[in-house]
């Protein structure tokens, strides 16, 4: 993977929740010539591309746009932002450089006192959301002309490869971006039976609202989410998290249709795909919404494992993104009428 790679591209817009549509250009660009319609949901803000089959059948493929962000809450005196954030861990912020979204974007840094000025008994102190600050390295009445209370802050773009992995900022969940992109890219020559909708859906991080609202809108015969999961690392053991290489992670649980679940693992299995088992109750992803949509949506969850979730630095393999393409490209090539599982839908 080098630097001038679409995951970097993905992973590098600024696109908070509610502001999705800052990445629907590279999206549409990547698209326009492997899908037969691309349009915007106007009311959720999502962006749905369309691919024909030969069939009646529809399957819908969804993954979320939106990444974890800040909102600025105060202007100090001091030329200083005050800030919070319902999604991220304010421990990790200290020293991290971060983007503030107001007329312009404009650099600032989360930085905190120098460890030589601290004082006996506050070598532990517990850093949170009231005493960190963001610093744009410009004066109070310089900050007003441009930020205003309720702008978005993200952690600033800085995608690199490090050894065998890649990292960047909202890797949550631009690899699900990618991987729907590079699914339908690699269709445009295969013959498929049924008919694709790619969602690229808005706000999963708070109400789900675009996977909702999209799902309504097509009503799928089927439906697969594309997330990131939890990968193994320092704290974070085989009992909560995969590890980096070992393939994507099928859902097993109650958000999961069991049919299509087991669909997939045959496929890979069938396929020597590597591929791990997420056992749980709800997913705490879109797919926990969708198939609540109308009477019911069968629905499947595939999810690329990451380290450091909901920080400037999410850390992926390459070889997990690919396997869950393929597992997914062979599954559409390969896919059943729903009479022929096990039940019907």
């Amino acid at each position: 993977m080098d630097e001038n790679s679409l995951i970097k591209t993905l992973s590098s817009v600024y696109a908070p929740s509610g502001m999705e549509n800052t990445l629907f250009d590279v999206i549409t660009k990547e698209l326009k010539d492997y899908v037969d319609d691309i349009f915007v949901h106007e009311k959720s803000n999502s962006l749905i591309c369309y691919k024909k089959g030969s069939g009646k059948f529809s399957l819908m493929l969804e993954a979320h746009v939106d990444e974890v962000f800040m909102v600025v809450t105060d202007i100090l005196k001091e030329g200083l932002l005050k800030f919070y954030s319902n999604s991220i861990d304010p421990k990790i912020l200290p020293g991290s450089k971060v983007v503030v979204h107001g007329k312009e974007p404009i650099t600032g840094v989360i930085g905190i006192k120098p460890y030589h000025l601290v004082k006996k008994g506050e070598e532990n102190r517990p850093y949170n959301f009231d005493n960190l600050y963001i610093d744009c390295g410009l004066g109070f009445e310089e900050l007003r002309k441009i930020i205003s209370v309720g702008d978005y802050v993200t952690f600033k773009a800085d995608f690199k490869k490090i050894g065998n992995y890649c990292v960047n900022k909202s890797l949550d969940n631009r690899l699900g971006v990618y991987a729907i992109i590079e699914i339908l890219q690699r269709l445009k020559k295969i013959m498929h039976d049924v008919n694709i909708y790619g969602v690229f859906a808005s706000q999963e991080e708070f109400t789900s609202l675009g996977a909702i609202t999209s799902t309504f809108s097509i009503l799928p015969d089927l439906a697969i989410v594309f997330d990131v999961t939890f990968a193994t690392q320092n704290e974070v053991s085989n009992d909560d998290g995969f590890e980096l290489g070992s393939g994507p992670a099928i859902y097993v649980g109650v958000s999961g249709n069991r049919d299509v679940v087991n669909e997939l693992i045959e496929t890979a299995t069938k396929y020597g795909i590597p591929f791990n088992r997420e056992v749980g109750i709800l997913s705490h992803t879109d797919a926990d919404k969708i198939e609540l949509v109308r009477s019911g949506i069968p629905v499947a969850l595939v999810s690329i494992p990451v380290r450091y979730m909901h920080t400037p630095n999410e850390m992926f393999d390459l070889a997990d993104f690919n396997r869950t393409v393929n597992l997914i490209k062979i599954f559409i090539e390969n896919y059943k009428k729903p009479g022929d599982l096990n039940g019907e839908y």
